[in-house]
């Protein structure tokens, strides 16, 4: 399988390679090659030019943004990507968000402007002569909390009594120097050809092969917003005048204001689908690229009401390949918690599900690929088993191309501060990254093979969500509640909405509802009261022509998982593993994960009849598991996976190379309590113009397994060898099969006699050492690194910065990084037994 131990480059992690600084040739050929060495295959330069963020993210980009000079440094730069045989995607602005080319469109065009729908109230005197303005779009007057009647632009009111109010609507211009209003289809015409038309005249020749796709980056609209022309092609659309109509879309009170905001929120949220999203994917597809991207928000189911997108999966299915954005630990580890940042709170663990949504527009409209933006602003405590478990979190949710934040291009000031983690050679845990890489890599070209097998669909209530009211918090609820129920129980799902249930294409087949390349056999819906007449009667058909249409409505005892199966058993029951699966030519393929905080114990059986493989994304290689046997039509697998653990199994009959099995542990030996020693190697440090790292050659001091603060103070982030001699007797030596470190915070490099046993960046921290523990005296090195969380914790380098230099992701990951300050090696390290051997 040689695609699968060294995929295409398409499949390797993309990293966010932020262009801050002066684009010296010198500059960014070695930080290409260094990205290579480690394995770091795609890149996507993201310019953040000077005039991007000047008041509050200040930057030296050097030529100037889309500049002749700049076009010449990106073209230099995809030739020798292109050379190292790497991908490169083509980043569509200059900063965030796209759609604006770095406030250029609005610069020579004020006309396109970004509007938004505003209102205001006044409460005029009595014998108060008011004028309604003459530019606004429509007043309303109430008195108390009754409605009077509508006034038009221009129209005079005398007041005749106390508690009358005015309300006033308006189209308000928003952020007039810099933003476009992308329900315009000449704005984004022009973004078109300031930006893309711009890289294809420089790097052209590249497109389709080593720039395969463009990557638009959180583009929005304002909410609510406002266009030119609304009001008639919405009454052209939807029959009516939405002017009478504008005080319900600030707060719908009663049935007929919430249908007004359906209506509304419908219209935009298929404008900006086209206007966009649509020309976008139709110039990529004319330039054989692909389309790529995220929008800002998806991890709230509410988020469709709340943020400038308007459909999550509307908008995601105008992508070639849609994706999510995973930045601030919306998904992590543990229980939910609240923290704050520079615009407020937010939740931290909420691990909402919200990677489904790209993976379901993608299922449904026959892409192999969904995509994340991952761990923008998690801060420089993460680590290498942190990173694999969000990796797992997202790739089994359908998920299957990561794009990384990120690797900069000026670390010097300031710039220190900025997002992070940083990828690059002042990470200590960089050199670490090539297994990362190599793991995601393979796993992401074994979830692109063959189709996924979902064959149940969640309804999404869009309509609900807009519709807003006292009752859409409880019906986002349910709908989050339904999707972890499925999940917790390996039941796989895909979301269905009104457009799909709507499409013409949409139909019932042989008791299954074929939408778009997806066939499912039941339908779950929870709690909804806005589903559409034509979506009903969908249903309606299918329910009556064999299909299963399961209506929760947060039924307490409701025995969901009575009526769909579940992809696997999981012997005992276990809420904490994860599922999907995929139908290849071949065979079968099934993921599976760990998403408890501890190791799982379970066995797995699978209705399948193929031989059993293993496959490894680790180490490339593939094995017969141990302990699976077959029985009756069903194969049962003997699993044991640690915290962040996963695994790959393949049923098929294809004439694989098979490895031996990994050695697993048995029986403990002998565990090395004592006799420790410790010294630091290697030092990463803040310094004051730039990062520092400093060999050091201190001799070995006394040390007990467990945080080394003691011994290397709180600040210490690096490189830190203990080491150990330990006897062994005859029959020890003879027995020993793995060497197991225990806990290990955060990575290690190992040597057991002088023999290098490789190097660990998550659990099992476990080493085969069959052969090589000798009778008498031995001696263990192993080197642990740690995160940069502890320089960024204690350094007091930045007090000389203000707020408005450093930048709000400094803050924000200060609220991650003590999390991780607890460094070292834990242990307990044991020699253990190789099973088969002699008592």
């Amino acid at each position: 399988m040689p695609e699968f131990t060294r995929p295409d480059s398409f499949y390797w992690p993309g990293y966010i390679w932020f262009w801050n600084d002066r684009l010296s040739v010198r500059a960014l050929s070695s930080q290409l090659r260094d990205m290579n060495r480690h394995k770091a295959k795609s890149v996507w330069p993201l310019p953040t030019p000077r005039d991007f963020r000047p008041d509050s993210m200040p930057t030296s980009l050097d030529p100037d943004y889309l500049s002749k000079e700049y076009l010449k440094r990106y073209k230099y730069a995809v030739k020798e990507a292109h050379r190292l045989g790497m991908k490169v995607w083509l980043y569509d602005e200059g900063g965030w968000p796209s759609g604006s080319a770095c406030g250029r469109i609005v610069k020579e065009n004020p006309a396109l402007a970004q509007q938004y729908l505003c209102r205001r109230e006044i409460k005029p005197k009595p014998k108060e002569l008011v004028k309604v303005p003459g530019n606004c779009l429509s007043a309303f007057l109430y008195h108390g909390p009754s409605f009077i009647r509508r006034l038009i632009p221009g129209q005079e009111i005398k007041i005749s009594r106390a508690g009358f109010r005015l309300e006033i609507f308006s189209a308000g211009r928003a952020d007039a120097t810099r933003y476009p209003d992308l329900l315009n289809p000449e704005a984004t015409r022009e973004f078109i050809r300031l930006t893309h038309e711009a890289y294809k005249k420089t790097a052209g020749n590249y497109f389709g092969n080593t720039i395969p796709l463009v990557f638009t980056d959180e583009p929005k609209v304002a909410n609510p917003p406002w266009t030119n022309g609304l009001d008639r092609d919405f009454r052209r659309k939807k029959g009516y005048d939405i002017i009478k109509k504008l005080p319900a879309i600030f707060g719908a009170g009663n049935r007929e204001g919430m249908r007004a905001r359906i209506d509304f929120y419908d219209w935009w949220s298929r404008r900006f689908a086209g206007a966009y999203f649509g020309q976008i994917q139709r110039w990529c597809r004319k330039n054989d690229l692909l389309s790529a991207g995220h929008l800002g928000g998806e991890d709230d189911t509410l988020g469709s009401g709340i943020y400038g997108y308007g459909h999550i999966l509307r908008i995601l299915r105008k992508f070639d390949i849609p994706g999510v954005d995973t930045i601030w630990r919306q998904i992590f580890p543990g229980t939910e918690k609240r923290s704050g940042n520079a615009w407020g709170a937010f939740v931290i663990a909420r691990n909402h599900h919200f990677p489904k949504y790209a993976s379901t527009a993608a299922h449904q409209e026959g892409t192999p690929w969904a995509l994340t933006e991952s761990f923008c602003v998690y801060g420089s405590g993460l680590t290498p088993a942190h990173m694999k478990w969000i990796t797992d979190f997202q790739y089994v949710r359908g998920i299957n191309i990561m794009t990384i934040g990120s690797y900069p291009l000026s670390t010097k000031g300031y710039y220190m501060a900025g997002q992070r983690p940083m990828f690059c050679p002042s990470n200590p845990l960089w050199k670490y990254m090539e297994e990362y890489h190599t793991y995601t890599a393979r796993l992401s070209y074994l979830l692109s093979l063959g189709r996924p097998v979902i064959e149940t669909a969640v309804y999404y209530p869009v309509r609900d969500i807009w519709a807003g009211g006292p009752d859409a918090g409880k019906i986002a609820g349910s709908n989050d509640a339904l999707a972890k129920t499925l999940l917790e129980n390996q039941r796989d799902f895909d979301f269905i909405d009104d457009d799909i249930l709507e499409r013409k294409s949409t139909r019932v087949v042989n008791g299954r509802l074929k939408a778009g390349r997806m066939e499912y056999r039941a339908v779950c819906v929870s709690r909804s009261g806005w589903m559409s007449e034509k979506s009903k009667a969908k249903l309606s058909e299918f329910a009556s022509r064999g299909g299963r249409v399961l209506r929760i409505d947060n039924r307490k005892n409701f025995k969901l998982t009575k009526y769909i199966n579940p992809l696997v058993c999981v012997e005992p029951r276990n809420s904490a593993v994860r599922v999907c699966k995929r139908k290849l030519e071949n065979g079968s393929l099934y993921f599976l994960s760990n998403e408890g905080t501890g190791k799982v114990k379970c066995t797995i059986r699978f209705a399948e009849d193929l031989p059993m493989v293993r496959i490894d994304p680790e180490t490339g290689k593939c094995c017969k598991p141990s302990g699976a046997f077959y029985s009756k039509g069903m194969w049962a697998l003997p699993l044991s996976l640690e915290f962040a653990g996963s695994c790959v199994i393949f049923f098929t009959r294809e004439d694989l190379h098979l490895a031996p099995a990994p050695l697993e542990a048995g029986q403990e030996l002998l565990s090395i309590k004592t006799g420790w020693s410790l010294r630091g190697i290697r030092s990463y440090r803040i310094g004051k113009r730039d990062f520092e790292i400093d060999e050091l050659d201190k001799k070995p001091v006394p040390a007990r397994l467990g945080d080394w603060t003691r011994s290397l103070g709180k600040d210490f982030s690096g490189d830190a060898e203990y080491s150990a001699e330990f006897e062994c007797g005859g029959v020890v030596a003879e027995c020993a099969g793995v060497l197991d470190l225990g806990e290990v915070r955060y990575a290690c490099q190992v040597s057991l006699n002088g023999k290098d046993l490789g190097k660990s960046a998550w659990q099992p921290f476990s080493f085969p050492v069959k052969g090589l523990v000798k009778k008498g005296k031995n001696r263990l090195k192993i080197i642990v690194t740690n995160t940069l969380a502890n320089q960024f914790v204690t350094t007091r380098v930045f007090d000389r910065y203000r707020e408005n230099v450093i930048g709000p992701y400094h803050k924000i990951a200060l609220n991650f990084e003590p999390d991780s300050m607890p460094s070292g090696l834990f242990g307990p390290v044991r020699i253990m037994r190789c099973p088969g051997s002699a008592k």
